[in-house]
């Protein structure tokens, strides 16, 4: 899973905002036409994420990732043939629709949540570590290639090189959960039974898992469907357009690669101490931690005016990224199990993806109109900070067990 999400960054979900420029200046595109490209892409992961859910509790990634890649990898190379808006937008909404190139994508989180318990948090942490590496490794090339080869070609070298990467190492190693290889979660193989006793099933401290319907029914669910909304509307404003206000306010292209490179190293960092930690401490504290830091990251940007500021808010940025990785990763899993966690996730990924994709073109169309970002930065602050209030308050619903023995009042 590290692997393919690595190569996942070479799909421009990091840094299309490098292409913004070149690809708006020679398209006659928008900032807010190229903001509904990103709304395209995440409206389609929205929509198709519940059948993928369900798909990936049914079959596992072992098959949907290298036929998602495939398309992906193929829509990436008609993208480099584009020559109109509508184009650009219809091929964002088809890379979306597949569900693997999408922020917070449940095919390759999902999978990883299922094989594990105990460990969950670390394991979560070391394939999410990929995506940050891809983008520390990624950003510069694109710039390069941007710089010596055009924005087409780019679109083609990193069509090939994500289906190199992730299509063979997942058709040959990937597998549903551990039951089907015969083991238990986490990795372990069953116990003999003895002469005369029953085997025990499973680890001894199996965690209880929630159906949708039940999980739909707790306070803590709506609570965090509304933080990640709020939140999701703020990184979608972000997603396209903190590079282009680095670029407009005077900063060299491949600087603010390099700064964004930072963001996706501080991403891979912090993911792997908040995988640890989420093993360790509630997994609601490194939210609030998360969302916090993405409001003083675009305080910073805010009043930045050298590299000083274009470096310490892009590596905020990006440690409140990896922070927030496992917290989307893990939250699910921890309060509702990992029995039905696919098809919870693929109810809640729509909301999330709905409020990112509008995010993307109200910030693009704020700045049309304005001819800056100041305004939609504030708002962007203000979100993440109402985000963090509301899911410091989502404790861990009761155990079902026990809501049941409870005797209504």
């Amino acid at each position: 899973m590290w692997v393919v999400n690595f190569s996942t960054m070479a799909t421009g979900n990091l840094s299309f905002g490098l292409f913004v420029i070149p690809m708006g200046g020679d398209l006659g595109m928008s900032r807010s036409q190229l903001g509904w490209a990103i709304t395209a892409r995440r409206m389609a992961a929205g929509v198709s994420s519940f059948v993928v859910g369900r798909l990936i509790d049914r079959y596992g990634p072992r098959v949907l990732i290298p036929v998602s890649a495939a398309v992906i990898g193929m829509g990436l190379i008609f993208l480099s043939r584009a020559d109109s808006p509508w184009q650009v937008i219809a091929i964002f909404g088809l890379l979306g629709m597949t569900g693997l190139a999408a922020p917070q994508n449940i095919m390759t989180s999902v999978p990883v949540a299922k094989w594990f318990q105990q460990k969950r948090g670390m394991a979560l942490a070391l394939a999410a570590t990929g995506l940050g590496m891809g983008g520390v490794f990624f950003l510069p090339i694109t710039q390069l290639l941007l710089d010596h080869i055009g924005w087409r070609s780019t679109w083609v070298v990193m069509a090939v090189v994500f289906m190199a990467l992730s299509i063979p190492l997942s058709a040959v190693f990937l597998r549903r959960q551990p039951e089907d290889m015969g083991l238990e979660v986490d990795g372990k193989r069953p116990v003999p039974a003895r002469a005369g006793t029953t085997a025990p099933s499973g680890p001894a401290t199996e965690e209880t898992s929630w159906t949708v319907r039940e999980a739909f029914r707790t306070a803590t669910m709506w609570k965090l469907l509304l933080a990640f909304a709020l939140a999701g509307l703020a990184q979608g404003g972000t997603s396209v357009h903190r590079i282009p206000y680095w670029i407009e306010n005077g900063f060299d292209a491949q600087i603010v690669s390099f700064s964004f490179a930072g963001d996706a190293s501080g991403a891979a960092t912090m993911a792997l101490f908040a995988g640890w930690m989420a093993d360790r401490v509630p997994i609601r504290v490194i939210a609030v931690g998360s969302f916090t830091g993405l409001a003083v990251a675009m305080g910073l940007a805010l009043i930045g005016r050298n590299e000083y500021f274009l470096f310490s808010s892009g590596i905020l940025f990006g440690l409140s990224v990896g922070a927030g990785m496992i917290v989307h990763s893990y939250i699910f899993a921890e309060y509702y199990g990992r029995t039905f966690l696919g098809s919870i996730r693929g109810i809640v990924l729509p909301v999330m993806m709905v409020s990112a994709a509008i995010g993307a073109p109200m910030v693009g169309y704020i700045h049309d109109g304005t001819g800056s970002y100041v305004s939609s930065w504030w708002l962007i602050l203000s979100l993440n900070v109402m985000a963090a209030l509301i899911i410091s308050t989502a404790t861990k619903p009761a155990p079902l067990v026990a809501r049941v023995e409870t005797p209504a009042l």
